[in-house]
Order: C-alpha cells, then structure tokens, then sequence
C-alpha cells in the first residue's frame, strides 16, 4: 500500500465534510491525499508539528479558525515553523492562502488557510456565510433574530459562537431543516435543484487547496 504522502490537518469532522463536499461539487481528487480531523484547535497545531517532525509527508496542509485574534494564531504558526527550520516565512497571511516552500532544506511544502479568509477573525462558519447567495432573503432575518437575543441577554451562546447561532438558524429554515455543514455545500432546493450555497465564491480557498495539493 502507497503511504500518504498529503496531508490536510482540519479542527473538526465539520471542516472535514465541508471541504471533502467542496472538492466533490468541484470533481477535484488528489491522489496519496489524506484529510485528518484533528478534534479541536491545540490538537490541531499539535498534529501539525507532529507530522513536520515525522518526515513521512511531502505537504502538510491546515485549516484552522482564526477566531477572535487572526495575528495571534498565525504568530503561533509563525513560531511553530521557524522552530522546525522554515526561513521563508512570510510576515502575514496571504489572504489567497499562504504557501511555504524551502528549496535548500529538506522539509515539507507547507499550506496555512486561516478561516473564513485569511485577514478575518472568524470560523468555518464565516466561511458558509460567505458561500450564501447576495439576494438570498433568509440570511438577513436570522442574522436580526440572533443579534436581537444578544441585545436582550437571552443568549445561551457564548459572542464568539455568534456566527454558529446565525448559520444554524439559516440551515433551520431550509426546506430541510437542520442540515449539517458538510451537506450544506450540495444541498439543492428539491424543486428548482438549485444549490443554497455559492460554491464560486469558495474560488480563493479551492485554488489554494488545487495549488498546494497539484500532483
């Protein structure tokens, strides 16, 4: 059996569905390519560490939120590569997708996305509610009913989760209610066969992934 030699290290089973759905919609494969849900953001870093060291992958890639401080994760990435050997590293983010290569050293290619969009705090959920059509009339009204609950201290959320309230209230409201994240890329509406999320605005991040994983 062929080791895998491409590897995408994801916070959780959501990101894992969402980007495996992405690359479905989009007919995208990659051969030797694994993607692993890592349970969490530490495990996450961790896992990414752990496979530089290991030497058993030719790219490593991670997609991980940047929550509510985008410079601080990625100073963390930062010192987590220049620990490992990295030189080029670049001082930020690019907001397309970062892409590390070093010719002379004998280390992985190396790919940050840093959720939603890479100059954002935010979370995979960001990311969803970018991919929801402009016209689209729903998302609006769920971003009022959730912000009116944190304006009456009726939240049982956390602010930080408020992107989660909102994207979940949208995905209620749909013709099947309560759909998972993953599924949400190629949920259709049953009569016009219409997908509810706008996988072209995912360009930046599926380029990336085509980049960073070309074979």
């Amino acid at each position: 059996m062929t080791p895998i030699q491409k590897l995408l290290i994801v916070e959780g089973i959501d990101d894992k569905y969402v980007i495996s759905r992405l690359l479905q919609r989009r007919k995208i494969t990659y051969k030797h390519f694994e993607i692993r849900d890592a349970n969490g953001i530490r495990q996450s870093l961790n896992a990414f560490s752990i496979a530089i060291k290991s030497g058993n992958y030719d790219v490593i890639g991670i997609v991980v939120d940047a929550d509510t401080d985008l410079l601080e994760r990625w100073q963390d990435l930062k010192n987590r590569l220049t620990k490992e050997g990295y030189k080029q590293i670049p001082q930020n983010p690019n907001p397309k997708g970062t892409i590390i290569v070093e010719p002379e050293e004998e280390l992985p290619t190396i790919g940050i996305w840093l959720m939603p969009n890479n100059d954002k705090t935010g979370m995979l959920e960001d990311f969803i509610r970018f991919l929801v059509p402009e016209d689209d009339e729903l998302l609006p009204i769920a971003q009022n009913q959730v912000n009116n609950i944190i304006k009456t201290g009726q939240n049982r959320f956390t602010k930080a989760h408020k992107s989660k309230a909102i994207i979940h209230t949208w995905l209620a409201w749909q013709e099947r209610p309560g759909t998972q994240l993953g599924k949400a890329i190629t949920y259709r509406f049953i009569k016009s066969q219409q997908y509810i999320l706008d996988d072209g605005k995912a360009s930046n991040f599926i380029n990336w992934l085509q980049a960073l994983f070309k074979e």
